[in-house]
């Protein structure tokens, strides 16, 4: 008996059989089908096959970083370890991206010599503060050949532990670079610096007037109160914002998310992040953060203002989404 060609139709009866060099050819061909279905052959090739195979499939779309159901460099990422898919990647790019999903699923590669922390601005290794709230199994999401699950929304916060009326004290707006990065991290979120403490720079942007017509089932105190908060506990949230999650869109893998936040840290601080990973973290330990709710909340949204009592600055990121 003939045995079926590599076709997209014949996708979970090939990968059941492991014939995975003829789906990676189907998916390699540029006249083998549509783009979108040679993708999903691949992101199941780079899922399921050896890891050899498996990367040779992770390298065919390099600009795929909002893939559907996920970017293959984060997908070949979740069943392999990095010394498994090392000698097979040869795209610096992607390349690095899977090594730093590696990363977040809990590896120290600050030992691979052949691994540039320059190039995607990130250290090799999730930082003490880092690590203290990152789950991997609910932070990255858990692909099977069709989709995704487990990935959490960015939401914060969920509640407001010990809450306190915020000051009627205002603050100065303040000029700072850090601003057009936290800015970058989401279009569904505003970034601000204020000279003052954290309280006082939440004061100015927090509010209590609902937005939307939904919302005013949430009217009172909501906006009027706010919570200190460690950073550590918020940088999860933070991770998932910037990979451009949200409602309508397609977001992309926690490896590139991780390192624009890493950027927007590095900024504040006054530093190149790869460079100077020991000054962030210094920054983080020092920032005294504040966080609060507002009538509109629903699904997405997160609200945190950050001082840094060394330089006199705070740092506001507030903004929510809707359905």
């Amino acid at each position: 008996m003939t045995p079926p060609a590599a076709s997209y139709r014949n996708l979970d009866l090939l990968a059941d059989g492991g014939r995975w060099h003829d789906l990676l050819t189907f998916a390699a061909t540029v006249d083998a089908g549509p783009v979108d279905e040679r993708q999903e052959v691949a992101h199941v090739v780079a899922l399921e096959a050896p890891a050899g195979i498996a990367a040779a499939a992770a390298e065919l779309f390099p600009d795929g970083d909002n893939g559907y159901p996920g970017p293959l460099w984060e997908v070949v990422a979740q069943n392999h370890t990095w010394r498994e898919l090392a000698p097979h990647l040869t795209n610096p790019r992607t390349r690095h991206l899977v090594a730093h999903t590696r990363v977040l699923h809990g590896e120290d590669l600050r030992a691979a010599t052949d691994l540039d922390p320059q190039l995607l601005g990130a250290p090799l290794c999730l930082e003490r503060w880092e690590g203290a709230n990152w789950h991997s199994t609910l932070d990255i999401s858990d692909y099977d050949r069709t989709g995704s699950v487990g990935c959490t929304n960015w939401a914060w916060p969920s509640h407001l532990a010990d809450p306190m009326p915020l000051p009627t004290t205002t603050a100065r707006s303040a000029q700072h670079d850090a601003v057009p990065f936290l800015d970058e991290l989401s279009p569904a979120t505003q970034a601000y610096a204020f000279h003052g403490t954290a309280w006082e720079a939440a004061s100015m942007v927090a509010t209590d007037q609902a937005r939307m017509p939904r919302g005013q089932r949430w009217q009172g105190l909501r906006g009027r109160e706010g919570s200190p908060v460690p950073f550590a506990d918020v940088y999860s949230s933070l991770v998932h914002l910037a990979t451009g999650d949200g409602p309508y869109a397609r977001r992309t893998g926690q490896a590139l998310g991780r390192t624009a936040l890493w950027r927007a840290l590095a900024a504040m601080a006054g530093v190149t992040p790869a460079a100077d990973p020991h000054s962030v973290t210094a920054l983080v330990e020092r920032l005294h953060c504040v966080t609060w709710q507002e009538p509109d909340d629903e699904i997405w949204y997160l609200h945190l203002a950050m001082e840094d009592p060394e330089q006199g600055i705070a740092w506001v990121l507030t903004g929510n989404d809707f359905d």
